[in-house]
């Protein structure tokens, strides 16, 4: 296969030892002497395409590639890719969720009527699950992920049984 993780690695670490700046000379012939054009051209499209690298190759009608050395350069996505914690990228790409009071009552309302326990009891409970606030409902949120959370041993064994049942 073309595609080389091993060496798409070294063609991403040449271009950031020289970034802001383009790939050397040095570099380049480093690169060029461990594959031939097509594995050299295939890698350097697919960095590209994925974001990691700018533009720095052209596939010519006859199949041939042309290198542009003025264009081998990391992308910000390239120099966070390296980064052993993300980069800035992973900083910057937190994502909070945000679930509405309405929302977890609803959430909460449907396990409860979809369990086994007894219809008047079920009704008791959704009629109180009705009354509370959105920070009671918080609360009583938080509590039960606490409990989800002390389970977790027993859903991660749940999770494992249930990969092996139905992905043999």
């Amino acid at each position: 296969m073309k595609l080389d993780r091993e060496f798409q690695r070294r063609i991403l670490e040449a271009c950031s030892e020289a970034y802001p700046g383009f790939i050397s000379d040095e570099s380049w012939n480093e690169l060029t002497d461990q594959v031939d054009e097509q594995t050299l051209g295939a890698n350097f499209v697919y960095l590209y395409q994925h974001g990691l690298m700018e533009k720095a190759v052209d596939i010519g009608v006859d199949g041939h590639y042309s290198f542009n050395l003025g264009g081998m350069r990391c992308t910000q996505n390239g120099m966070d890719f390296l980064a052993d914690d993300g980069g800035l990228g992973a900083v910057l790409g937190v994502v909070t969720i945000k679930i509405h009071g309405d929302t977890l009552r609803e959430i909460l309302e449907r396990k409860i009527l979809e369990s086994d326990t007894p219809p008047a009891e079920k009704s008791r409970l959704v009629q109180g699950l009705k009354g509370l606030s959105v920070e009671a409902t918080k609360h009583l949120t938080l509590k039960l992920l606490d409990k989800g959370l002390e389970h977790l041993p027993g859903a991660v064994a749940l999770i494992g049984t249930y990969l092996q049942q139905n992905y043999r």
